[in-house]
């Protein structure tokens, strides 16, 4: 009701009893960025909290992204790792991918980002494997459709010692 008074457009982050309220957020278009591994009730306001909140949210028609918890930015590389514990919770896959291109593009306005279409921006990774898997890396990277050197001084010091 804030947002629809104030024309503004809103997301949440954390929810981790947003699947309670479902319905309502599918309704209002609210995309919400869950944290999946958030299950455990820290605190009052997460008693409710579960593993499968992710996929309870997007069966309901939520817009689902993928937030770490806390302070993390410094573990922003894990956020693939939490896409693949939200789809081992029932997230289906398309929608753990989404998590990380599609949803958050959409609620920051990116229209034109974040997924594959003709006359879209041309942003991609390609992955040795599954990109929800931990153990698959970034083989090459294009962005704005020019590829990307894939050396640098960590794989330096990997390939030297």
């Amino acid at each position: 009701r804030f947002a629809d008074k104030h024309d503004l457009r809103i997301a949440i982050s954390g929810g981790a009893e947003a699947w309670k309220l479902a319905r309502e957020l599918a309704a209002a278009k609210v995309p919400v960025f869950v944290d999946p591994l958030a299950n455990l009730p820290a605190d009052f306001d997460r008693l409710g909290a579960r593993l499968d909140n992710a996929a309870l949210l997007r069966a309901a028609g939520v817009p689902v992204g993928i937030v770490q918890s806390g302070d993390a930015s410094h573990n922003a590389r894990k956020v693939r790792q939490l896409a693949g514990n939200a789809v081992a919770n029932g997230l289906p896959w398309e929608d753990g991918l989404a998590a990380l291109t599609r949803v958050p593009a959409e609620a920051f306005g990116l229209g034109g980002a974040g997924a594959l279409a003709p006359g879209q921006r041309a942003d991609l990774v390609l992955w040795t494997g599954d990109p929800l898997d931990v153990s698959t890396v970034a083989q090459q990277v294009w962005f704005g459709g020019r590829a990307i050197e894939m050396r640098s001084r960590q794989t330096e010091l990997r390939d030297r010692y």
